[in-house]
């Protein structure tokens, strides 16, 4: 029973991770593009990937 403790653990922490791992991959796939602008745009579109952290997403997303 013993070492099914910190698997249990491990896996109740998993949605919390996965979350932040797709709005994280999602900001890279961002600024990629973003990179693809020429300088002006690039300080807008920056801005936009930037505008929110992943804490303040989550707390918005968990709003009923």
């Amino acid at each position: 029973m013993r070492p099914l403790v910190p698997l249990l653990l491990a896996l109740a922490a998993l949605p919390g991770c996965t979350a932040r791992a797709w709005y994280e991959g999602g900001r890279a796939g961002a600024e990629n593009e973003c990179r693809k602008l020429p300088p002006g745009g690039y300080e807008d579109c920056m801005a936009r990937v930037n505008r929110q952290s992943y804490e303040d997403y989550d707390k918005e997303r968990r709003r009923p």
